[in-house]
């Protein structure tokens, strides 16, 4: 009887064992073993000149010859700090930051 037992687990650990090693082909495990790369952006179309515009006012902030990139920040004439947040064309908007006090020494 004990041995009847056995070999009926045997068995069925047998059966199981096959089952699950021939279903391996079915598993996608190349995304298990890959590093997944980020898809590469477009690249930016290069401009002579870019424009720079305040994201809430509209107004027009400098020309600059310059690519301009997101993240970039720019100080104008009355020493208000912007960052670029967005780049459209030649047309890059920025939103404020802070106020920049300059010392005069």
């Amino acid at each position: 009887m004990l041995k009847r037992r056995f070999f009926f687990i045997a068995g069925a650990l047998l059966l199981v064992s096959i089952i699950a090693i021939g279903s391996l082909h079915l598993l996608p495990l190349e995304n298990f073993l890959l590093i997944q790369q980020k898809p590469e952006q477009a690249p930016q179309k290069v401009y002579d000149y870019y424009i720079i515009i305040d994201e809430q006012t509209g107004n027009h902030l400098m020309a600059v010859p310059l690519v301009v990139g997101i993240g970039d920040e720019v100080l104008s004439e009355d020493n208000k700090l912007y960052r670029v947040v967005r780049v459209e064309e030649n047309q890059a908007y920025a939103r404020f930051v802070r106020d920049v006090i300059l010392d005069n020494k």
